[in-house]
């Protein structure tokens, strides 16, 4: 019985533990993150208040962080709720403490973040610069500073210059808390501060405000910059988020974010943006009221002082080799369309401008993105209408988007290139130039938008100032009337009676400071008290909680313990896996071997079989070659033996009849007769000798080539 008992007992806590577990591990028996979101109906981005992350000017709300995150709530269909901090350390403790879902705020991702927090896809990259102000020392390498370098609090940069510390320890560091890049930048300029670390991006934005702003040399390469997610948090909302970055890569909402916040800086120009700055407070303000008043609902005015500072630098007098004249620059024949008699006017030019580039707003297609029509009609202001209609046919033939700026842009210097503008409807086209025309605009509008920003806010400034100055000057005039006819008015009894109750006043005024004072000590006694009482609670409650964690490390250690024993027989399959794997991709390695060692046996064999097949013909042809040389060398041979004796039979008769002729005409004596029989044969005999042993020759030799012939045709 008692076994039985200790038996239902093991299984009792094998049942939890597996409930437990169980538990733990499945996601259908717990409320995940992003379904929390969606119940509570908004998502909370923690950020830093920033023209590149987020920022509001009292009507619009604006940032390349505040725009993606408001598509990704609008995609899950919940409101974007924005919780601003002041400081890295803020946002971050924010994100631990879970009172955001995520961060965007432009953040680097350093190799310690990423350690720490999950990460979204990057949305773009940036450098860290080294700024200082021009005309003063540049350093061109970190060993050359010579003053303290600034960074902000929990920055990326604080992490950069913590492992450049570790090679130069003399390398001084001031850590900035309750601070922005933007203030870092502010007190470089004006020389509150020698050197200071910013990201590449915040650094081309400011110089358009600050132009005496400057790099010294770039301290970190490109890092991504992404979206921030709790590592200890279930993968829901991570995965939403993920897939969404992969959308909007794919439908080039962050091409296009890239476009509206970093297209339009280009190189920077220090001399260009002084000038203009210096402009915007000496020329501007005699034109401004025209600019306000022919504005359109298309194109606001800082739009149009923008682009008529483009065309002329605010000159109303301006005119061109090509015969455009004006502030805005008007064509002739532009002129006479929207109805324009004087171009040199300033108003009627402005006007003419602001008529004509709604019209060019209004006449592109509705394909293209409201947002973006307005860099289409710039370009269009610039080129022509139908210039720009043909970069973006061009665009679309090469298979990007026609309606994406972006796009269109960096196709428009391909109209005058001859291989484009061939096919094109109006020809060849500066359309590198309408580039840079649409960039300079861009650059002017948004150093103007800050410029009349700092300028109404130092004028509500100087306002307030004003009305709080004029406030206190009427009370002290009250006062001092008040004093000069209570003074005319008083006896000097009553002078002496007023004094005395000042006085009155004053003590009992002085003694119930000294009553407060005596509360305040006692309030402050108490809550010393509570606050030892609480310690001491706290103290005991830590304790628990200590004792608790305890118990948690405990179960923790067991559970990992368990985790690791799990691990390790995975892992021990895994690496049987990859074992047998490796052998089978061994044998396959070995069979393709095997393989192509006989394909170029067949090859060789069959090259062989070939030649072995040539040899043959030709050993064929060879030997009826020499077959027929042979039968022609036998038939000379049967020639030449029958010449020979017909020749040798022709010589004997012509020998005897030799002989018979001479007999005939000597009729010798009995005596010489025997001489002269015996003189001729022996005279006779060498010559015959001679004549048969050259027959013998030629007969040899015939027979010695016919012998060479059939040794070559065997």
């Amino acid at each position: 019985m008692p076994f039985i008992k200790f038996k239902q007992s093991i299984a009792w806590l094998s049942f939890s533990f597996l409930l437990f577990l169980l538990t733990a591990c499945n996601p259908f028996l717990q409320t995940t993150h992003l379904e929390n979101i969606q119940k509570r109906g908004d998502i909370m981005m923690g950020t830093i208040n920033g023209s590149l992350t987020y920022s509001f000017d009292g009507s619009v709300y604006s940032g390349f962080d505040y725009e993606l995150g408001k598509q990704l709530a609008d995609e899950l269909n919940v409101k974007l709720t924005i919780k601003e901090y002041a400081t890295f350390e803020a946002l971050f403790k924010a994100l631990d403490n879970n009172k955001v879902d995520f961060l965007a705020a432009g953040l680097t991702l350093t190799p310690k973040r990423a350690q720490k927090y999950r990460s979204s896809p990057p949305y773009y990259f940036a450098s860290q610069k080294l700024v200082y102000r021009k005309g003063s020392y540049r350093p061109r390498e970190a060993t050359d500073i010579n003053a303290p370098v600034f960074v902000l609090k929990d920055s990326s940069h604080e992490e950069t210059l913590d492992k450049l510390l570790s090679a130069m320890p003399e390398l001084e560091v001031n850590i900035l808390e309750n601070a922005d890049q933007e203030t870092l930048l502010r007190k470089v300029a004006e020389e509150e501060i020698t050197f200071a670390i910013v990201d590449s991006s915040t650094l081309a934005q400011k110089q358009l405000y600050y132009p005496v702003l400057t790099e010294a040399f770039t301290i970190s390469k490109k890092q991504p910059v992404a979206w921030l997610l709790k590592r200890h948090q279930d993968d829901t909302l991570y995965s939403a988020i993920i897939e969404f970055m992969g959308n909007r890569y794919n439908d080039q909402t962050i091409a296009k974010l890239e476009e509206k916040y970093f297209g339009h800086v280009r190189q920077f120009d220090f001399v260009d943006t002084k000038v203009f700055l210096r402009r915007n407070q000496s020329i501007l303000p005699e034109f401004e009221s025209l600019f306000k008043k022919h504005a359109t609902s298309e194109v606001d005015w800082l739009l149009l002082a923008a682009v008529s500072y483009q065309e002329s630098h605010w000159d109303p007098k301006a005119e061109s080799p090509t015969g455009v004249r004006g502030m805005m620059m008007l064509t002739l024949d532009t002129a006479d369309y929207i109805g324009i008699k004087n171009r040199l006017d300033p108003a009627q030019s402005i006007k003419g401008g602001a008529d004509y580039l709604t019209k060019l707003i209004k006449r592109l297609p509705n394909s293209i993105p409201d947002d973006e029509k307005i860099w289409f009609a710039l370009a269009s202001y610039n080129l022509g209408y139908g210039h720009v209609m043909d970069a973006r046919r061009i665009t679309l033939k090469k298979k990007q988007n026609p309606d994406a700026w972006s796009d269109v842009k960096a196709n428009l210097p391909l109209l005058h290139e001859k291989k484009w503008y061939s096919q094109s409807r109006y020809g060849y086209a500066r359309g590198r130039e309408a580039q840079h025309y649409v960039n300079n605009i861009r650059q002017y509008l948004k150093t103007l938008t800050w410029f009349i920003a700092e300028r109404t806010k130092q004028e509500a400034e100087q306002k307030i100032e004003l009305a709080v100055q004029a406030k206190l000057a009427a009370e002290q005039k009250r006062a001092a009337k008040a004093k000069l006819e209570a003074e005319q008015k008083s006896s000097p009894a009553e002078k002496a009676k007023l004094e005395a109750q000042q006085k009155i006043e004053l003590a009992e005024k002085a003694e119930q400071e000294a009553q407060q004072k005596s509360r305040l000590a006692e309030k402050a006694k108490q809550e010393a008290q509570q606050k030892s009482r609480l310690a001491e609670k706290a103290e005991q409650e830590s304790e628990q909680k200590i004792e608790l964690a305890e118990k948690a490390k405990l179960e923790a250690e067991q559970q990992i313990e368990l985790a690791a024993k799990v691990k390790l027989e995975v892992e021990q399959q895994i690496e049987l896996a990859a074992k047998a794997k490796l052998e089978a991709e061994q044998q396959i390695e070995l069979a393709a071997k095997a393989k192509q060692e006989a394909e170029q046996k067949i090859e060789l064999a069959a090259k062989a079989k070939q030649e072995a097949e040539q040899k043959i013909e030709l050993a064929a042809k060879a030997k009826q070659e020499a077959e027929q040389k042979i039968e022609l060398a036998a038939k000379a041979k049967q020639e030449a033996e029958q010449e020979l004796v017909a020749k040798a039979k022709l010589e004997d008769e012509q020998e005897l009849g030799a002989k018979a002729l001479l007999a005939a005409e000597q009729e010798p004596t009995a005596e010489q007769e025997p001489a002269t029989e015996q003189e001729p044969a022996a005279e006779q005999e060498p010559a015959a000798q001679e004549k048969k042993q050259a027959e013998t020759k030629e007969v040899q030799e015939t027979e010695v080539a016919t012998a060479d012939i059939t040794a070559v045709s065997k």
